[in-house]
């Protein structure tokens, strides 16, 4: 499920008729006795080992995350408009799933925007009302209000297109340029959006 905005009149939407398989520990619960494979194949044996060094810096320095407020002076496709959050303020060039669909493209794209298909896939409200009945079936109805419905929907369009199935529960940030089309063509009347929450 993909929470980007309007989440309090979503919540009541969910997938808790599946069932989570992890413990609260991280674990499956599960025992697995490891001798008995000890010459087999493992899951997971030929994963690569992280680098702690990079895993030290790969914490955003906070002074760079502030820089993002405010402005957008950190969008490189020239589409994104600023955002409320540091969380929220990232461009499509800074996401590795967007930039693989925009690669597939026979023409060099500056923004996903600019991809014959974003237009399609998330903004035609005939695309989008199929799309919301199918989400219907399954997690039944949204709020009667047209625009955030096509939004949220919109929202969740475009994650399927550039990730394809996330899974239960997994949520990304979509690139501000994206979320900005996205208001622009289905705006909030009062102008004001909830934005991303990772719960």
């Amino acid at each position: 499920m993909v929470n980007i905005e309007d989440s309090s009149s979503l919540r009541s939407v969910s997938d808790d008729d599946s069932v989570d398989l992890l413990m609260s520990d991280g674990s499956s619960g599960l025992e697995i006795d490891e001798t008995a494979y000890s010459g087999a194949t493992q899951p997971h044996m030929f994963e690569p080992e992280t680098d702690s060094s990079s895993d030290e810096n790969s914490e955003a320095d906070p002074d760079v995350l502030t820089l993002r407020l405010g402005g957008n002076k950190w969008c490189r496709c020239g589409h994104c408009q600023k955002m409320s959050t540091e969380t929220e303020s990232i461009c499509c060039q800074e996401i590795e799933e967007v930039q693989t669909l925009m690669s597939k493209h026979p023409n060099r794209l500056a923004c996903i925007t600019d991809h014959p298909g974003f237009e399609v896939i998330c903004l035609n409200v005939y695309v989008l009302e199929t799309a919301y009945l199918t989400f219907r079936q399954y997690h039944g109805p949204l709020p009667d209000n047209q625009n955030k419905k096509n939004r949220y929907i919109a929202y969740r369009q475009f994650v399927r297109w550039c990730w394809g199935w996330l899974g239960r529960h997994v949520r990304v940030t979509l690139p501000a340029c994206a979320v900005s089309s996205i208001r622009n063509t289905f705006p909030a009347p009062d102008g004001q959006y909830n934005g991303f929450h990772f719960e």
